[in-house]
């Protein structure tokens, strides 16, 4: 076993953020172990719809995107296709003026960065997809090049990777508080002895508030939990599809199967005793949107569903890079949206070797909630995970 001052990074979350700065932080020649209370992949990393969309109105957000994209497609080679990046492009629907509002203006932003949709009237969607009931639509966005990529298979690939370049990962090793010391991190306490490291990088979702909580140090979230249900029975040839007013998305999982998203439940909840079972009410409401708008899943069966924990913060940014005292990186606060931005995540990397990150980091480093004394805030996360809908998103 490695002693314990023989590290230079300690990284705590094996999943995507983690194991992706994890993995860039070894191949730049440091020691890195990797520290996750169960196994690889545990929680919602692996339960992901993965959609990685292609166009967005942020510059900031789009640099992420496509950066994620570069990503897929690398491990997509140096694997034999084990992960792959599957274009399966995406619609946006609208039944009133407020969300044709929206998206029009969406159209309007990423048209001037290059990545334009192209706004749909309710006849050109009956035309192009027949399945979907177009009667009560007002408008609906198309975007070509959204993909899709199977969430768990990148979680355990970015592992190995890791593993590869150096990197160990620690199963089952719960993290118990962050040592910090002369004003600066010194390491982790786990079992109660302290792993030694200049850098330490929580990247545990959920977990991560209450793990610096004991540490003395207030992270500014709130846990929500997204859940899914897979309609089975049914062949469609529909895109990535959502709906800005009822708040579901979904997609094609296999070739008579469809994943349908759920609009989020259960704001600040403990992520220990979260349902892992997508609460009833808001499934059957969901169920009864989405037949409505595709009648041939009318009589489909569920076969199965499951709901993940995620992270929202006060102003929809994710925190990522430094927090706290010297030596101290986050990466969290996705809101849904860690699998189409895992690539953030090689940003904080960079941080953490001193260099330039990819792109503009500096309006979602965690630094700009130093000092948080640990109040409450107003939850702000819409369903967004399938792209912007709404002016205030900043993302």
């Amino acid at each position: 076993m490695t002693g314990p001052t023989d590290y230079d990074a300690i990284v705590i979350g094996a999943g995507l953020p983690g194991l992706l700065a994890a993995w860039r932080v070894a191949q730049a020649g440091l020691r890195v172990v990797v520290l996750e209370r169960r196994v690889v992949a545990a929680q919602s990393s692996a339960l992901a719809a993965g959609h990685v969309p292609q166009e967005s109105t942020s510059p900031i957000n789009l640099a992420v995107l496509r950066r994620t994209r570069a990503v897929v497609d690398h491990l997509d080679r140096v694997t034999g296709s084990v992960v792959s990046f599957r274009v399966v492009g995406g619609i946006q629907m609208a039944t009133g003026p407020t969300g044709a509002d929206i998206l029009a203006r969406r159209s309007r932003a990423a048209a001037r960065l290059g990545a334009e949709g192209e706004l749909l009237e309710p006849a050109d969607v009956a035309t192009r997809w027949p399945q979907l009931a177009t009667q009560d639509l007002a408008v609906a966005y198309q975007t070509a090049g959204d993909g899709f990529v199977r969430s768990q298979h990148l979680t355990v690939v970015l592992a190995a990777m890791a593993r590869q370049a150096g990197a160990d990962i620690w199963e089952g090793c719960p993290a118990e508080s962050i040592r910090i010391g002369d004003g600066q991190v010194e390491g982790v306490q786990v079992a109660g002895s302290v792993l030694t490291a200049r850098r330490v990088l929580v990247a545990a979702g959920a977990w991560s508030r209450p793990l610096l909580a004991r540490s003395g140090l207030h992270l500014p979230t709130k846990t929500f939990v997204l859940g899914v249900v897979i309609l089975t029975g049914v062949e469609t040839t529909l895109p990535f599809f959502s709906e800005v007013e009822a708040g579901y998305y979904a997609m094609r999982r296999g070739p008579a199967s469809l994943l349908v998203g759920l609009p989020p439940t259960d704001i600040d909840g403990n992520p220990d005793e979260f349902s892992p079972v997508p609460e009833p009410t808001q499934r059957d409401r969901t169920l009864r949107d989405i037949r409505r708008r595709v009648p041939a899943l009318r009589d489909a069966p569920v076969a199965t569903g499951w709901s993940g924990v995620l992270v929202a913060t006060p102003d929809a940014w994710p925190l990522l890079g430094r927090f706290g005292p010297p030596g101290l990186f986050v990466a969290t606060g996705f809101g849904g949206g860690g699998v189409q931005r895992v690539a953030a995540a090689e940003g904080v990397a960079q941080l953490m070797l001193d260099e330039e990150p990819f792109y503009d980091i500096r309006a979602q480093e965690a630094s700009r909630y130093d000092g948080f004394g640990g109040g409450g805030f107003e939850f702000r996360e819409g369903p967004f995970y399938y792209g912007e809908t709404s002016g205030t998103q900043l993302w």
